[in-house]
């Protein structure tokens, strides 16, 4: 760690006092302004409500069963079948927003993005090989 020199100590003092004095003029001139920045960002941060994340989830399960009904419907021994890619690309979806809006920390969460990360791998592979 590199040790500060006196003069290097005092500009970074009157540094910070300038900078306190700024913050109490913009006080002082701005009386509704908020006291942290915690009470600020809760202001101004976009928080996800359940409705958000539910919603999204109720999209990407009908995409699902819409994929699954059209794999079914043309059904056929070809591996190459563009609907099959289709039904992977809404798996790709529904784990993502799983792993990423349903389960925020522990092991679960790991888990859950290792798997929708190595599904990812696995449908990019599927796709340059299905259109080689």
């Amino acid at each position: 760690m590199k040790q500060l020199t006196d003069t290097e100590k005092q500009e970074l003092e009157t540094k910070i006092q300038e900078e306190q004095e700024r913050q109490q003029h913009l006080r002082k001139t701005n009386p509704d302004l908020p006291e942290t920045f915690k009470t600020a960002s809760a202001k101004t941060e976009f928080i996800p409500t359940p409705l958000w994340k539910y919603s999204f989830l109720a999209i990407i399960l009908c995409l699902l069963a819409f994929n699954a009904f059209l794999f079914i419907k043309s059904l056929n021994s070809d591996i190459k079948n563009i609907s099959i890619l289709n039904l992977m690309i809404a798996m790709v979806l529904l784990l993502n927003h799983i792993a990423y809006n349903f389960t925020k920390t522990g092991w679960k969460s790991r888990v859950m993005k290792i798997g929708a990360w190595v599904w990812i791998v696995f449908v990019l592979g599927y796709m340059f090989w299905i259109f080689r």
